[in-house]
């Protein structure tokens, strides 16, 4: 497949195993051109295949179509010669895959447990394409790609001669049928559109390959797709599979046609990009986050208006594009279209909004209204290519509103203290494999925090990589002499945990809980990254700080004798004034659950519970009593209970309400840049 790719480039990233390369295939659009990535799986497998998606995906955040080209075992059809598929031939997956390796057995009958989904309907589109233009040449021009230089490297792609495609049935080598029942032509692929079979499962078996096409109704057989299309499709992305047979599936297997059957299956993955339109995505610089996917011509007329702006503070206008999350470059600016291209390097954020644009908008409300109003079309224009007009409508809102407020930094005016937000999320694919990340936040004036370096470690392990974050920060904080804290942002799925219990000082005689050293609490990393819902969250967080600030308690249904979360939670979007939740019970259970889930999504900022279920009345009391006051003080109290419980006599220590609460704290002014799976 490099061989097609147009001014490639090599990309090897540290945090990422696999090797790329990114460059452009013709689209069917002569003005715009596909943006590539390329990789190579180290292994034939699904649950690799599954991996090397997955690190692709998160490097390249903006790829928007997974296809997968490489080779198959594929099914001869003796009783059914139109069906015949032959070596060097080409497999079209158009109706998809069969995972088979994933089944129900019933009544003896081997069923697959559910249909693989996704396959993306813009290329199937490409390839009817294709399949028209064949009836008026029945090679397709695309053939002329599968002629390769005598020379090396080339010359390893040269189709095998016809005597190396041999068929064996049954343990003794039989004749093909005849080319003119097949519709082979001699030194030709044929194209077939169908069905391919996936498993962890190396196909050497006639009678089983038989039976298998038979039920399903299969033209190949390989062992990649499926782990591909899972972590596609968990992305929210389509995909799709191009295969060039290289056997049979029988013992007869060699790897005489395997350079060709690749070339064939790249050709034709080529040809059927050049029927498509190009994805509207953002492309990816070697080592860097997104950078626009953009024809020449528009760069260009982009470039044109910004080499009128001169005499900004391009440092102001930086920080207020970037929210200052993002140091400026190492060399020193010398102009718009300089920091338009540094940042067209970077990802979008939570907000969605690529940098890039934020920029463009930040300028255009800077300079004369003419010139403002062309580079606001502009944004808009990309915004339409890119389906972002709606995002870039709130973003341009909330501009207009930091202008009004005169670049207030943070909208409830809470103060900003030092602190360490540590990300923890599952694998998405090993369950008991999980990603930390983090930010220390050094200052108390800005909102700043800076990244540190993600760790993939095991779910048991979670603690040392926990304790690295927090020796980060200490380092980072070492001239500071006031108060700090910690925040776990944490997946729905993982709020239950007791993390304020989570230890330090590891190799200690007594590892340190880390609730007694900081202030610890938990926040919604589905909500952060869930932008819909940051309205009604900031609007709700807003309510704890009018005059005269403070909690105003909702309880749990077991506390108010209510039955039904619809009604629960009818009331509690009813009311606008109700600023702070105890649940019934944890998260861990249904109850604790529903009211959980309920109240972010109405954009409850502040959230407790009692560990144990249901709500304990000695806990009940103790919350009470902790969120009167001032709101800012309820996090240094949970911390005072906290640590009564862990200094508490051994036998009293399991039963002391504090060793039981939790606290979500979650300031919606506070996001970071939250990688995902």
């Amino acid at each position: 497949m490099a061989t097609f790719l147009k001014d490639p480039q090599y990309v090897r990233l540290e945090d990422d195993p696999n090797d790329y390369r990114i460059g452009h295939i013709d689209s069917a659009d002569q003005k715009r051109q596909h943006r590539v990535v390329l990789t190579t799986m180290p292994r034939d497998d699904t649950r690799n295949a599954a991996a090397t998606c997955t690190d692709m995906l998160r490097t390249f955040p903006g790829i928007r179509c997974v296809v997968l080209a490489g080779v198959a075992g594929g099914v001869p059809s003796l009783r059914r010669p139109d069906r015949h598929v032959r070596l060097g031939d080409v497999v079209v997956a158009v109706d998809g895959i069969v995972d088979y390796g994933h089944v129900r057995l019933r009544d003896g009958i081997a069923e697959p447990r559910r249909p693989v989904t996704g396959v993306s309907m813009d290329l199937v589109r490409a390839v009817r394409r294709l399949q028209v233009e064949s009836y008026d040449d029945n090679s397709g021009r695309w053939i002329s790609w599968l002629t390769p230089a005598r020379d090396q490297p080339m010359a390893t792609f040269r189709r095998p001669p016809p005597e190396t495609d041999l068929l064996v049935f049954r343990g003794r080598a039989v004749p093909h049928p005849p080319p003119a029942q097949t519709g082979h032509v001699e030194g030709l692929p044929k194209i077939h559109y169908g069905k391919i079979g996936c498993a962890d499962v190396l196909m050497l078996d006639e009678e089983r390959r038989d039976n298998l096409a038979a039920r399903h109704d299969l033209l190949a057989f390989e062992m990649e797709a499926a782990g591909v299309a899972a972590s596609a499709a968990s992305h929210g992305i389509g995909w799709f599979t191009v295969r060039g047979i290289v056997d049979y599936c029988d013992r007869a297997k060699n790897d005489v046609w395997h350079p060709y059957a690749s070339l064939t299956a790249a050709a034709y993955v080529r040809a059927m990009l050049g029927r498509c339109q190009p994805f509207p995505v953002w492309r990816m610089a070697p080592g860097r986050g997104a950078i626009a996917l953009l024809p020449d011509h528009e760069l260009d007329s982009l470039v044109a208006l910004l080499e009128h702006v001169h005499d900004l503070d391009l440092q102001a206008v930086w920080r207020a594009a970037t929210g200052e999350l993002t140091p400026l470059p190492p060399s020193p600016p010398t102009g718009a279209v300089d920091l338009f291209n540094y940042l067209a390097g970077l990802n979008a954020g939570l907000d969605q909004v690529p940098p890039a644009l934020a920029f463009v908008e930040e300028v255009a409300g800077r300079v004369d209204r003419r010139l403002g109003a062309r580079l606001r079309q502009w944004v808009d224009h990309m915004a339409a290519r890119l389906h972002l007009v709606e995002v870039m409508h709130e973003h341009r809102a909330r501009v207009e509103e930091r202008r009004l407020r005169n670049d207030e930094p943070n909208g409830a005016g809470q103060q900003i203290k030092p602190c360490l937000v540590i990300q923890v999320e599952g694998d998405g694919i090993d369950r008991e494999r999980c990603e930390v990340r983090y930010w220390i936040q050094r200052s108390s004036d800005r909102w700043q925090p800076e990244p540190g370096e993600p760790r993939q470690t095991a779910f048991k392990e979670v603690e040392e990589a926990m304790q690295a974050a927090v020796r980060h920060a200490e380092s980072a904080w070492r001239d500071n002499d006031g108060p700090v804290g910690i925040e776990l942002l944490l997946p729905t799925d993982l709020l239950h945990k007791a993390v304020e219990w989570w230890h330090t000082e590891l190799e200690a005689p007594a590892p340190t809980p880390l609730c007694l050293d900081y202030p610890v609490v938990v926040r919604s990393l589905d909500r952060m990254r869930a932008t819909y819902r940051h309205r009604v969250w900031i609007n709700r967080w807003k309510t704890i700080w009018r005059h005269p600030p403070g909690h105003r308690l909702y309880w749990g249904r077991m506390h108010t004798q209510e039955n039904s979360i619809e009604s629960w939670n009818a009331r509690l979007r009813d009311n606008a004034e109700l600023t702070t939740v105890v649940l019934s019970s944890s998260p861990e259970h249904t109850t604790g659950r529903e009211e959980l889930q309920s109240a972010l999504n109405a954009g409850v900022a502040v959230i407790l519970w009692d560990r144990r279920a249901p709500l304990q009345p000695d806990t009940a009391s103790l919350i009470e009593e902790a969120t009167q006051g001032h709101p800012n003080e309820l996090p240094h109290r949970i911390r005072v209970l906290r640590t009564a419980a862990a200094t508490a006599a051994h036998e009293e220590q399991a039963r002391h309400p504090g060793r039981h609460i939790a606290l979500l704290w979650d300031d919606p002014n506070r996001t970071v840049e939250a990688g995902g799976h």
